[in-house]
């Protein structure tokens, strides 16, 4: 069973947002699958990376459509961002250290997050920079 199932609440109506979002899922999803079948460090390491790496350009579209729009509640969103980038990092480096096993607490970590911020922060986000007749 995947982690997390995509569901029509997780769809803010923005395109582009939500179409990074499935893979966000997607990406998330491959993980906790690898994990249950463990896969070794290499690949589980790789898909971790990955991840990092998808996370990072998504945010920074987020950021974007945010400064494009003088989103109002731009910089604590951003904030929002920057410490789940953090959090992320350090997993990273202590996993491949050997020192933080991948762990389904971490994955539950990861799926709360995102679920959170999107059914709040990115809702939000959509809300505001396409206008009330569009959302």
């Amino acid at each position: 069973m995947a982690l997390i199932v995509w569901e029509e609440r997780l769809e803010t109506g923005h395109a582009a947002i939500d179409e990074q979002h499935r893979s966000l899922v997607e990406i998330l999803n491959r993980l906790h699958l690898a994990m249950k079948q463990g896969k070794g460090k290499p690949e589980l390491e790789g898909i971790l990376v990955f991840l990092m790496d998808y996370t990072v350009s998504h945010f920074a579209m987020e950021e974007g459509l945010m400064e494009r729009h003088h989103y109002s509640r731009a910089d604590p969103h951003r904030d929002l961002h920057a410490g789940l980038m953090a959090q992320v990092a350090e997993l990273v480096v202590r996993y491949q250290a050997g020192s933080a096993p991948l762990t389904l607490e971490i994955m539950n970590f990861l799926e709360d997050w995102l679920v959170a911020h999107i059914l709040a922060e990115d809702m939000a986000l959509a809300r505001e920079i396409m206008g009330p007749a569009q959302y």
